[in-house]
């Protein structure tokens, strides 16, 4: 294991550990990243959890840090059935440089997270449909039936995001081309 690596793991699985100083260590030196995606793409819990969240902040920081590394993540962070990661992907997918045909492969993975297990996946997702519309405008007409549906019938903090998304959408929707 990287020594960058070792600064992620142990630990309760609920704290982000050294997550941060992780974060500031990768933007400084971004060859890093390679070593922050191997702890995603690895097995121990901790790691990987961690590692997502340095992801998500590297990205927040600087999109085009990891613009790069977009197909990997796009192809591998979906399959990983951990909560953590999977909100974090909903988190990064508005961050990358996403193509339509790129938007069309990730909304049924978005609309599978609408049904995990998480309330937090499901709330993100939520999020997420909604943040495609900003590239994609077309796509509020798809996303729109999706959330009024949440709002009504999810968790709690389901229907609270629900209505703060359903205003954002009527707002994309009376915005002029």
């Amino acid at each position: 294991m990287s020594k960058l690596l070792e600064k992620l793991a142990g630990g309760d699985r609920r704290s982000i550990g050294r997550a941060r100083e992780v974060t500031e260590e990768v933007l400084a030196i971004p060859a890093l990243l390679p070593e922050i995606l191997a702890g995603i793409w690895g097995s121990d819990i901790i790691i990987r959890s961690r590692a997502a969240h340095v992801l998500r902040h590297v990205a927040t920081a600087s999109p085009s840090l990891i613009a790069s590394y977009k197909e990997e993540i796009l192809r591998k962070m979906p399959i990983i059935d951990q909560w953590e990661v999977r909100e974090q992907f909903c988190i990064l997918l508005p961050l990358l440089p996403l193509t339509s045909q790129d938007i069309d492969a990730v909304l049924p993975i978005l609309q599978q997270f609408l049904n995990d297990k998480s309330s937090i996946v499901r709330t993100c997702a939520m999020q997420a449909m909604v943040d495609l519309t900003e590239v994609e405008p077309e796509l509020i007409n798809l996303v729109t039936p999706i959330i009024v549906q949440l709002t009504d019938e999810g968790s709690a903090a389901m229907r609270a995001r629900g209505r703060k998304l359903l205003k954002v959408l009527e707002k994309r929707r009376q915005k002029p081309e």
